[in-house]
């Protein structure tokens, strides 16, 4: 049936990993902000006027089905297609943490364009659970698929003959974007009170390369390659605020990098499965209690922990090669009722 469907997908970041979930499912796209990476490149103003003029060069289009990548692009998106063409069903590929921002941090003014925007929504593509979650709890009910970002079987062979350095006191944070969404004002409060015990401990923040550096803090930037970074640190810190998911926590498993991560990171629920300990709420004090039970623990425990870390990692990254292709779920939606014509008092079709 697919290949009676126009299906069009519209990408805002054009993130790989977004592009390969979507690879067999349309044979027309729109890159609204050029290639990967477009975050720090492109301005707000340049991302709202194309989020505004897409929909109109879209109303023209026969599409059955819209796929819009990322729930910022969709609130502005979904209402104005619908507008100028009431033809296609519209699926959101969500993958970033405004509904965290609307629903549990608790903006009122985010949280209504949610719930007006996503009336025009007939499905969800949600990359974790944690996107699902909230999905599920705050919005009207609409199908959900979840997805997992995956790890290619090359870097996961490269990471996996990583060896980290159990025995320092060395964090590492694996960023890019946005500092607050990262938690790397807690990563870098949590070191200060770590600090206090052990005058040796470092972290390294990649992704940031405007953050100013200081005692035991150093900030390469952007960089090429992790593993040396890897290879060098005994724990990953990942305090996200609403995170869809995070690759980088699953790569640092891999590595055998413990992680101590938040739990409004998607990333939780596989983190969980090695120990619940590995998962603590937003707060720095939290993090460094943690993070020093690690460090004050037995080799023996340290290095068994690890271990856990690649065997949980391995056995998801399998699961994640073998998920099944998005195919059926956009054929579902696809069998959905067209949209029903609104009629106004003189009996006018709109």
């Amino acid at each position: 049936m697919l290949s009676n469907l126009h299906i069009i997908v519209v990408y805002s970041g054009a993130h790989p990993a977004h592009q390969r979930l979507l690879a067999d499912v349309s044979a027309e796209n729109i890159k609204m902000l050029g290639e990967w990476p477009t975050d720090g490149q492109t301005p707000d103003t340049k991302k709202l006027r194309a989020y505004i003029s897409t929909p109109w060069k879209l109303r023209s289009k026969q599409a059955d089905i819209i796929v819009i990548e990322g729930i910022t692009p969709t609130i502005i998106m979904a209402p104005l297609i619908r507008l100028f063409n009431r033809r296609p069903r519209i699926i959101a590929l969500c993958a970033e943490n405004p509904f965290y921002q609307a629903f549990v941090v608790g903006k009122p003014l985010l949280r209504l364009l949610m719930f007006l925007s996503f009336r025009s929504v007939s499905g969800i593509i949600a990359s974790g659970d944690l996107v699902t979650k909230l999905a599920k709890t705050h919005l009207k009910p609409l199908p959900i698929e979840t997805r997992y970002p995956e790890v290619s079987e090359s870097r996961l062979n490269s990471l996996t003959e990583l060896q980290p350095s159990l025995n320092s006191h060395k964090i590492i944070l694996i960023g890019g974007r946005d500092e607050r969404y990262k938690g790397v004002d807690i990563a870098v409060k949590c070191l200060e009170l770590l600090r206090n015990t052990y005058s040796d401990a470092g972290l390294t923040v990649l992704g940031f390369p405007d953050l100013s550096e200081k005692p035991g803090l150093i900030s390469p930037g952007f960089v090429t390659d992790i593993s040396p970074y890897l290879s060098s640190s005994s724990v990953l810190i990942h305090p996200g605020r609403g995170e869809a998911f995070g690759i980088a926590v699953t790569e640092a498993m891999l590595a055998g990098v413990v992680p101590f991560i938040s739990e409004w990171t998607g990333a939780s629920s596989i983190v969980e499965k090695v120990s619940s300990e590995l998962v603590a709420p937003l707060e720095a004090e939290k993090f460094a209690k943690r993070i020093t039970e690690f460090w004050s623990a037995p080799a023996e425990h340290r290095k068994a922990l690890s271990d856990k870390c690649r065997r949980v990692a391995r056995e998801f990254s399998a699961q994640v090669a073998d998920q099944p292709s998005l195919v059926p779920f956009i054929e579902s939606i696809a069998q959905l009722p067209f949209p029903k014509k609104r009629q106004n008092r003189s009996g006018k079709t709109y």
